[in-house]
């Protein structure tokens, strides 16, 4: 049996949203949204478990002692007066433990790519308004030997960073090798981006532009068949249309980027998407490479930036979900030969855009146009947005290596190992004190006039 707090233990006020978090809440609080049939925008992600058969009332107890104490994790979303508005539930027994987290038997036959397919079928998923926008799903005996625990989070409460905070709050974080850093928390950066000071001019000019004006009017990418078609995004329902490749294995991509000093893991991702874009569209014949070769065209690349202080904790991410995200975009490098070249074009870029002003300028901009947009306007923007790009790439942290049930804090008191014998000698030596003061009395101290003897 777990039990859990009561409603007055995890109490918290009402609570009024961010425009962002407005904007993703939209399509579970919205009636206009849900008439277009858009899909709530969640973030889902696998974390593979050591243990084939974890203790449910285990990763139980966890939420009840870390996920529910963050206060969106425990509150309704709902829209009122043009405003996002989190209730906290009244009473935990409000909270249904069967809805939030459900168990799936592998039988010893599931797949990783099984789970690949829960995650197709979790972003197209509609959630229950009535109850907190999460819900978690354990894979038990897997066939080999692991298990999964599929985490499915509504993007309304909050961004990747904060999000992915607390979910692996539920993990025992493993030590690096002859360090003390944690696998989750080690940078994994050691070369910064040095460019010359005329470069960071040219960057910081064209941040300004591009942050003010140009990705607000740039033009949509060609026609192409992985791109939702101009013509129908208005006239057929907006839900999401998943498709996935096979997972790439991190220890590849890790050896991959050693041998390109100074990439990061997502200049690899970003080239290694255009190189599997490109060859789609070559094995496809698709027309669009003819338009890229000849007409200059090219297609673009969005991706997401979690715009926070470089010095944010882990838990600061925890204690403040919110969202704070930028969309950037890089142009994919297609036509070029070289996967190398690819790489380091994707890297020229990011650098770029990290060096300029452009992320605080789409922050403030995009924050201060959301304040005067009606349902209606901030659908039409996200339907522009969304559909001028061909690709969209995100990320968000993970363990490292397959991880194991964090232990609840109790546990994680060192239980007394005092031995009884020690117990004992403990409860006798105020009891021989008396005794050797009582015959030091009796054997150094004068007689008195009742012949006790007395310590002078």
């Amino acid at each position: 049996m777990v039990s859990h707090p009561k409603g007055s233990e995890l109490s918290s006020p009402r609570r009024r949203a961010s425009l962002q978090t407005k904007f993703f809440s939209l399509p579970t609080t919205s009636d206009y949204f849900k008439e277009k049939n858009f899909k709530p925008t969640k973030i889902v992600g696998m974390i593979f478990l050591s243990d084939p058969d974890p203790d449910v009332s285990r990763i139980q107890t966890l939420i009840f002692d870390k996920m529910l104490k963050v206060p969106r994790f425990r509150s309704l979303c709902r829209l009122e007066d043009g405003h996002t508005i989190f209730e906290p539930l009244v009473d935990m027994d409000q909270f249904h433990m069967d809805y939030h987290l459900k168990v799936v038997n592998g039988l010893g036959k599931m797949t990783e790519q099984d789970g690949a397919d829960l995650v197709s079928e979790a972003h197209l998923m509609d959630w229950d308004a009535t109850k907190p926008l999460w819900k978690l799903t354990l894979v038990k005996n897997m066939i080999d030997g692991r298990s999964m625990l599929l985490c499915v989070i509504d993007h309304a409460l909050g961004d990747g960073a904060s999000l992915s905070a607390v979910m692996l709050s539920l993990f025992d974080k493993k030590p690096m090798k002859n360090t003390g850093e944690s696998t989750s928390q080690k940078s994994h950066r050691p070369y910064k981006t040095k460019v010359r000071l005329s470069h960071r001019i040219v960057s910081f000019l064209y941040g300004c532009y591009a942050g003010f004006i140009g990705l607000h009017i740039g033009g949509a990418d060609p026609e192409n068949g992985l791109k939702i078609p101009l013509a129908k995004k208005r006239c057929e329902p907006a839900g999401k249309k998943c498709t996935q490749t096979k997972h790439f294995p991190l220890s590849e991509i890790k050896t991959m980027k050693n041998k390109l000093p100074g990439t990061t893991i997502n200049d690899l991702v970003m080239g290694i998407a255009t190189i599997a874009i490109q060859d789609y569209f070559e094995k496809t014949n698709d027309p669009v490479l003819h338009k890229i070769k000849n007409g200059g065209k090219n297609l673009h690349l969005q991706f997401t930036v979690n715009y926070r202080d470089r010095n944010t904790t882990m838990e600061d991410l925890v204690a403040n979900t919110n969202n704070r995200l930028v969309v950037g975009q890089v142009s994919m490098p297609i036509g070029v030969t070289s996967p190398i070249d690819v790489v380091w074009d994707c890297k020229a870029q990011m650098d770029e855009f990290k060096i300029s002003p452009v992320i605080a300028i789409l922050w403030n901009v995009g924050s201060f146009l959301l304040r005067f947009l009606p349902d209606s306007a901030i659908e039409e923007a996200a339907l522009d947005a969304f559909s001028k790009a061909t690709a969209c790439m995100t990320n968000i942290m993970g363990p490292a290596e397959a991880s194991s049930i964090a232990a609840s804090p109790e546990e994680l008191n060192s239980p007394d190992q005092t031995p009884k014998s020690a117990k004992v000698l403990e409860a006798l030596i105020p009891l021989l004190a008396i005794g050797l003061i009582g015959w030091l009395a009796q054997s150094l101290g004068p007689l008195d006039e009742l012949g006790i003897r007395y310590l002078m």
